[in-house]
């Protein structure tokens, strides 16, 4: 009986020198400004972003926003960096645009356009999305 008791007890002090290993989640390192953050964006929203940037962009998490009650993507392009982008600033504001789904697209809401051509980009031609699949 006693030598059951000493293996066991040895067993038990083997078992409890296990290697350390962390416990903590893995840590997601995802850039605040990221290209993915367009890449998942629907095909629309991303024509409408290489339509406004000279060249590649990039944008911080808040960049895009879905409300799924109102079907409705916002555009929030101060949190987007491109080369070309000036043209929509006014001051340290930049504007916001909305894409409302129709079937299984999206298009860009009318009073943005209107407030685009007035306000932010002072008359500049804004960016053609297609039509076509």
């Amino acid at each position: 009986m006693t030598v059951r008791s000493l293996l066991l007890a040895l067993c038990l002090l083997l078992c409890g020198e296990l290697p350390a290993v962390s416990k903590g989640s893995a840590v997601n390192r995802d850039e605040p400004w990221n290209p993915e953050h367009i890449d998942n964006l629907p095909v629309e929203v991303r024509q409408y972003i290489v339509g406004i940037c000279d060249g590649p962009a990039s944008a911080q998490h808040d960049f895009a926003t879905y409300s799924p009650h109102e079907k409705r993507w916002r555009i929030n392009l101060e949190y987007l960096r491109c080369k070309g982008l000036g043209e929509y600033r006014r001051g340290n504001q930049c504007l916001d645009v909305d894409f409302i789904e129709v079937g299984s697209r999206f298009r860009l809401l009318e009073s943005n356009t209107e407030i685009a051509a007035s306000e932010a980009t002072a008359g500049a031609p804004l960016p053609y999305i297609s039509d076509s699949p």
